[in-house]
C-alpha cells in the first residue's frame, strides 16, 4: 500500500490497528508499524493526525523493544539452565541433543 494515496484519518486508523494489534501478543504488528509509518511521524510536515500518529509508533517501538528484551531474556536463560531443569525442562524443549554413547 502507497500511503501517500491514502488519506490522513485512514494512516491514522491503519496505524491504530497495528499498534493495537500488537497487544494480541503479535509484536511482529509493532514492528511493521515503526517501519511504516515512521516517515509519517517524524519527517513528513506536520497535519492534524500526525500527533496521534507520532504517539502510536513511539509505543509501537517500546513495546516492540520490551518484548525483543523478554524474548533474548528466555533465549538465554534457558539456553544456559535447561540442563539443571531435569524433565521439566526437556519438557519445554522442541528437539533434544543427543549425548555421546
Amino acid at each position: 500500500m502507497n500511503l501517500e494515496r491514502v488519506s490522513n484519518e485512514d494512516k491514522l486508523e491503519l496505524c491504530r490497528k497495528y499498534y493495537l494489534g500488537g497487544f494480541a501478543l503479535l509484536p511482529f504488528l509493532w514492528l511493521v508499524n515503526v517501519l511504516w509509518f515512521f516517515r509519517e511521524a517524524f519527517v513528513v510536515p506536520p497535519y492534524g493526525e500526525q500527533a496521534l500518529i507520532r504517539r502510536y509508533v513511539r509505543r509501537s517501538a517500546v513495546g516492540l523493544s520490551l518484548w525483543v528484551l523478554a524474548l533474548g531474556a528466555w533465549v538465554g536463560v534457558f539456553q544456559t539452565q535447561r540442563a539443571r531443569w531435569g524433565g521439566w525442562g526437556d519438557l519445554l524443549a522442541f528437539t533434544l541433543p543427543l549425548g555421546t554413547p
